[in-house]
């Protein structure tokens, strides 16, 4: 199956409260960059990645311009080969960051294509035994006060969520 396009999306995602840490400083919002990749017979594979609050922007740059036009007419079962392809391709620009997020995101997507294609989910795909998937939530280190660290904590153990304040 060949790949037929590579669309790439780039969303700002405010948060309803800024939060903040000891690294970030003042965190407002999200960026989220999404890929959906098709192939020539109609079937998609979406993937994402997100930063906080900066470079998204960049991400998406390097999705549209540097990795869409590589990957058109490439094979999308070789997903292994096509990562190597897009590591080399950008290596230059540096090995992290913007580049590495963007590689992330069309990994995602071509796993999330060779699942839809085979019709089976992609955690069954991977290797996968169970459904349920134990979630873990954490806001230790977002300096809420007491009071606003507390009541997250409680509304993720209300939710079923394993969380842990230290």
């Amino acid at each position: 199956m060949l790949i037929q396009a590579l669309q790439a999306d780039h969303y700002r995602v405010p948060l309803p409260v800024a939060l903040s840490d000891s690294t970030h400083g003042v965190i407002e919002g999200f960026d989220l960059i999404t890929v959906r990749l098709r192939d020539r017979d109609g079937a998609e594979g979406t993937g994402y990645t997100y930063t906080v609050g900066s470079a998204g922007a960049a991400v998406h740059a390097v999705l549209t311009h540097d990795l869409a036009p590589r990957l058109h007419g490439r094979e999308a079962e070789r997903i292994e080969e096509l990562w190597q392809a897009m590591w080399w391709a950008l290596h230059y620009g540096g090995r992290g960051g913007a580049q590495a997020l963007a590689i992330s995101a069309v990994d995602i997507a071509l796993w999330d294509l060779r699942a839809r294609r085979q019709g089976t989910p992609l955690w069954r795909m991977l290797g996968g035994f169970d459904p349920r998937v134990p979630c873990y939530a954490g806001g230790i280190d977002l300096e809420f006060p007491l009071d606003a660290g507390a009541a997250d904590l409680d509304a993720h153990q209300w939710a079923g969520i394993l969380a842990y304040l230290r």
